[in-house]
């Protein structure tokens, strides 16, 4: 009988201890605040181990993975519990490519449990609740007919010829342009910033005034880096511009900024989007502390950055 009564107190006492081991077992996790956001906006991601012991170590996540960047890091916050302490970091990330990008899930040794996945969505700048916005559409495939062979030809050559007279005319215009710069006359940032201050002073109210305004300002800033970091800026399009410009030391804040001035540009000028009017002067504002950064960190003569 005594041997029995012995027998169930430690039954009782295994699943006691048990039952306490998974109430105080280390857990990791991982959460976002939101999982889709347009291009360059930002998302906090939540890290923590609960029910941490002495010498616990941290997750190792790197600047960028998988489309993903980080903008800012907290620093760790401990709260103590009793004999156990959890942990917690909150990380701001974001992307500048569009799409459904995953998450990795993170794990840390001694624990044998990982976080959950995490899918983010990343979609391009909003404009589809503005009046002015039309969608691009697809190409679509035009069948001339036999009889239009020779009026297709004649059409081509015009429009090759008048391409090829106004790409003389623009390349001309760049050139008079850099070489006002490069004679010593002004200096690139010199040059961006008084052609800047020429359109904070414009107020474009038309389609075409605003596209030509969004153009402006996309041209600037190309020829600015081409004569300050000599990249191929004005060959390359927004995207590959986007990717040379990374590296790159300057303000996340700033960069994102300046990215999405581009991207803004981009739909004016492609899906005839009309922005407010007081997004002018702040796209303005956004470009002129782009270049200045840029300027200061990384002159033609001492700077470390590599141009593609």
């Amino acid at each position: 009988m005594n041997y029995r009564k012995i027998y169930i107190v430690f039954f009782i006492g295994l699943i006691s201890l048990s039952i306490q081991s998974n109430l105080f077992s280390q857990t990791v996790k991982a959460s976002v605040n939101r999982d889709r956001i347009f291009i360059g906006e930002q998302i906090i991601l939540k890290l923590s181990v609960e029910n941490g012991k002495g010498g616990t170590s941290w997750f190792s996540f790197p600047d960028s993975v998988n489309h993903i960047q980080v903008v800012k890091r907290s620093k760790i916050d401990t709260v103590v519990k009793g004999n156990f302490t959890n942990y917690y970091q909150t990380i701001s990330i974001t992307s500048f490519d569009s799409g459904r990008w995953d998450f990795p899930p993170l794990s840390l040794p001694r624990i044998n449990q990982s976080t959950s996945p995490i899918s983010i969505e990343v979609l391009p700048v909003d404009v589809s609740k503005m009046q002015d916005y039309n969608d691009i559409k697809d190409i679509e495939e035009v069948k001339p007919g036999n009889n239009w062979l020779i009026t297709a030809v004649i059409a081509a050559i015009t429009l090759m010829s008048i391409a090829a007279v106004y790409w003389l005319l623009i390349r001309k215009k760049k050139v008079a342009k850099t070489e006002t710069v490069l004679q010593g006359k002004l200096s690139p940032i010199e040059w961006a910033m008084a052609e800047l201050n020429k359109l904070n002073g414009q107020n474009p109210q038309s389609p075409i005034e605003v596209k030509k305004y969004y153009s402006d300002l996309t041209n600037i800033s190309r020829t600015f880096f081409n004569m300050q970091l000599q990249q191929r800026s004005l060959q390359q399009t927004t995207d590959e511009w986007m990717i040379n410009l990374q590296p790159l030391q300057v303000d996340k804040e700033i960069k994102t900024a300046f990215f999405q001035i581009l991207r803004l540009s981009d739909t004016v000028k492609f899906a005839k989007y009309l922005p407010p009017s007081n997004e002018n002067q702040t796209s303005v504002l956004a470009i002129k502390q782009m270049l200045q950064k840029v300027s200061l960190l990384h002159s033609p003569i001492h700077s470390n950055f590599q141009p593609k």
